[in-house]
């Protein structure tokens, strides 16, 4: 499934503080492990229990709407992910800004993403021959 979301320009560093976020340890598990195995009196420790950052994980595209030779000041988020994601993550998308396409818009820039990264990996498939 693949969504596409505008943002406007005044909430772009929030939606990229999002996106950008760094994956960081929230607590402990009940397992221990061994910290520096195989060095003479290594430690044991607690594993620790992440937070995981979903949109870095996953990937995604963004492009500033000039990219696509469209004359606006907004920027595209374009994820290819299935449902379970979108249900766990699009609230906070939103809720910083972002607003979901739909019908025509969707697929003309949708179109337009597509042919650029295409052109892209084709660029990038002539420099390894």
């Amino acid at each position: 499934m693949i969504k596409i979301y505008e943002i406007p320009t005044d909430k772009l560093d929030k939606i990229k503080n999002i996106l950008e976020a760094p994956e960081k340890a929230v607590g402990e598990l009940d397992v221990e492990i061994e910290k520096e195995a195989g060095r003479k009196g290594s430690k044991v420790e607690k594993a620790k229990e992440w937070q995981v950052n979903e949109f870095k994980r996953q990937g995604y595209i963004l492009r500033d709407a000039k990219a696509l030779e469209i004359d606006k000041k907004i920027s595209y988020l374009y994820i290819d992910a299935n449902e379970d994601f979108f249900e766990r993550n699009e609230k906070v998308l939103v809720e910083a800004g972002a607003e979901v396409l739909k019908d025509k818009e969707y697929n003309e820039i949708k179109e337009k993403i597509d042919k650029l990264e295409s052109g892209a990996s084709q660029g990038m498939g002539l420099i390894f021959k």
